[in-house]
């Protein structure tokens, strides 16, 4: 029982993807449920519903398309034009608004939505214990109300806001950047993102898609207010995107503390507006994508150096909800439904930095003692009504609170782990490679080689090899035979060998090829002397199969350094079939053995493809020997004679042993790299 307790604990508090998920799934049934009670319950309360139901009004039945115009019981339209169109399909659906408790129901679903949403996007981050969701859905009975007791356009404009940050770290692009602007078409506050989603744009894609991006979200905005703008585009501006706009001071949840003239004042809102820009550039430069080493070194590889760098799902989120906080610790006022602007996004903020836990012991019971009341000290604020000047003052404390925890607990950038002298040293090799491109174009300058090496002097070659030889290390055989079939391969590939290559037999009857001297130790050969004799055993043993030369030994010849005319018939010499059957298994062998090397899976899989057309090859080659069979007539068979049919079965062995010289040949072709240099044994 208490390893079961230890378990369920340890799953909660630590970061895991099955303790999350069980954690999720039991919240949405909760939240179900405790959503669907608050409805029943609690009484609805009318503050904009009417207004925006009238709004939809005068746009749908009376076709009023100047938005100075467009209003109701509480004030003139200040949101754009997908506020209009998104409450105009709830108009139809609550028969004309008047069906509150559908609409209640309908955004009980966007509300279980929208958390489901969140709950995707924090797995994504890899950073939140499954405790930590009681804090996204529970807790939060301000919004509760706001989506299920006032059916505010805030809440919507936010679900589409998530849909689009969960395609943002899935980098879809263009699907988030359609949602990011629906999103911003309802109400303007999604524009508080807008920072980061520009520079994690830019630091993910090319500067071309980029700008295709943000062109995608100004024609949505076009598309989405045409309406507006072809009839009167300067009222639609205004007043779906007033930046002027004047608050009543009794709403405010965030200045109450302050006087109201003060609160009024133009030069204090210009005041707040440098403040946020000003912090948010500080902010920015300094916090964000710093495990990519900061903003300033990731916009310098991307412009510089051209190199594409992929943010993350914690460092994108991370600069989504801080831009977002920014904004709205320096907005003018704050009203109780903007409490869904940044809700979702506060246990991230506070548990981003939560370490990895792998016992209880390890649980940093610390950060609860102070994060939750923090959070809940948020939650008071919100749910204060009026708001009163402690109220405001403890919100602006919690703020602070928070960015000093996020400044505090920065993440080191991996820059800052290298020492001073590491430094010195990577400059002084920068400046090294850099002298050496601009004096020899090439990071590596040419090597002067001997005037015999360029001579092609052989003779010398050797010398000077044989003369370095003691400076080598001893080489294993394994890897003087990897440096064969690199050679081999090259040689191959290049399409060096030709048809020239013949075969004769030396005075002790050992097989040779024309143009290299006499050596019966064939592992002294050296690797291209070795890769010609392989080669010349199958092409020698092609001919016998084409001439259909019996098995005979011609006369022996002299081996010298001299090349023998291929015209001089006593110069060549045909081997046993037998003999050059057992050297060819030989040769096999050895190419077998060579296959064992690093690349080994990779050369068994061609082996077998080699081996597995060789197959189809013979298959079709007896298929047809059948059928020949079968149309001549019996009494032919029988007239065969003992001898002519030996002869039969000893070409077609000669031919499976031709194929599998080749299929070996290929496959020493298709799985070897291509060195020449210090490959000889």
């Amino acid at each position: 029982m208490r390893e079961l307790a230890s378990r369920v604990i340890l799953g909660l508090f630590s970061v895991n993807d099955a303790g999350f998920n069980a954690m999720a799934a039991i919240l949405m049934i909760v939240e179900a449920v405790l959503s669907h009670l608050v409805i029943l319950k609690v009484k609805y309360t009318e503050i904009d519903w009417s207004t925006y139901m009238q709004q939809v009004e005068c746009y749908t039945n009376k076709g009023i398309l100047n938005y100075t115009r467009i209003g109701g019981d509480t004030g003139p339209i200040v949101y754009p034009g997908g506020h209009l169109f998104t409450y105009r399909i709830l108009y139809f659906l609550t028969s004309s608004g008047k069906n509150i408790r559908l609409a209640q129901h309908i955004f009980q679903v966007f509300y279980l939505f929208n958390v489901y949403m969140v709950f995707r996007i924090l797995k994504k981050t890899k950073r939140i214990p499954p405790i930590v969701l009681l804090f996204v859905t529970v807790t939060g009975y301000r919004i509760h109300s706001i989506f299920m007791l006032r059916l505010f356009n805030d809440p919507l404009a936010m679900m589409l806001f998530y849909v689009a940050m969960d395609r943002f770290l899935h980098q879809k692009w263009i699907v988030g950047c359609v949602f990011y602007s629906f999103a911003v078409s309802i109400k303007m506050n999604v524009l508080l993102f807008a920072p980061a989603l520009f520079f994690t744009l830019i630091l993910n894609n090319y500067f071309m898609p980029t700008m295709g991006y943000l062109a995608l979200c100004g024609l949505i905005q076009l598309y989405v207010g045409g309406p507006f703008l072809l009839h009167d585009w300067k009222s639609y501006v205004q007043r779906s995107f007033d930046l002027g706009r004047v608050f009543m001071f009794k709403w405010t949840v965030n200045w109450r503390f302050l006087p109201e003239d003060l609160f009024l004042d133009k030069r204090f809102h210009m005041a707040l507006l440098v403040g946020q820009i000003t912090f948010l550039a500080i902010f920015a430069y300094y916090m964000w994508f710093r495990r990519l080493n900061g903003l300033r070194h990731s916009l310098y590889l991307r412009a510089f150096d051209g190199i594409l760098t992929s943010t993350g799902p914690t460092d994108t989120f991370y600069a989504f909800c801080t831009s977002n906080l920014i904004g709205i610790a320096f907005s003018r006022s704050l009203h109780y439904q903007f409490y869904s602007w940044y809700f979702h996004q506060l246990p991230f903020l506070l548990f981003c930095d939560y370490p990895h836990v792998n016992s209880i012991s390890k649980i940093p019971w610390k950060q609860f003692f102070w994060k939750v009341p923090l959070l809940l000290a948020i939650e008071l604020c919100w749910n204060v009504y009026p708001s009163t000047w402690w109220s405001s003052a403890l919100l602006h404390i919690c703020h602070v609170i928070i960015f000093w925890h996020l400044i505090s607990t920065r993440v080191q950038r991996p820059i800052d782990a290298v020492s001073w002298k590491t430094f010195d040293k990577i400059h002084e090799e920068q400046e090294m490679l850099k002298n050496l491109v601009e004096e020899h174009d090439q990071v590596i300058p040419p090597t002067e080689l001997p005037d015999f090496v360029e001579d092609d002097d052989q003779e010398k070659i050797k010398e000077y090899r044989m003369s370095r030889m003691p400076e080598r290390r001893e080489k294993s055989k394994k890897e003087l035979e990897r440096g064969f079939q690199r050679y081999y391969k090259e040689q191959m590939a290049d399409g060096y060998f030709q048809d020239d290559f013949r075969v004769y037999y030396s005075d002790n009857n050992e097989m040779q090829v024309v143009g290299i001297e006499s050596i019966t130790d064939k592992s002294k050969m050296s690797v291209e002397d070795r890769v010609k004799t392989i080669y010349a055993q199958a092409l020698n043993l092609q001919k016998s199969m084409s001439d259909g030369e019996e098995d005979e030994v011609e006369e022996e010849v002299d081996s010298s350094d001299e090349e023998i005319p291929l015209e001089d018939e006593e110069n060549l010499v045909k081997f046993h079939l037998n003999s050059e059957i057992e050297e060819i298994e030989v040769s096999t062998d050895e190419s077998d053995e060579c296959t064992e090397t690093e690349e080994s899976e990779d050369s068994e899989e061609e082996s077998l493809e080699s081996s597995e057309e060789g197959d189809e090859a013979s298959e079709g080659s007896e298929e047809e020997d059948s059928t020949e069979d079968r149309t001549s007539s019996e009494e032919e068979y029988e007239e065969k004679t003992k001898e002519q049919r030996e002869l039969d079965e000893q070409n077609a062995y000669i031919e499976e042993r031709i194929r599998r010289t080749y299929a070996s040949l290929r496959q020493h072709q298709m799985q070897l790299e291509a060195r020449r240099q210090n490959v000889y044994a």
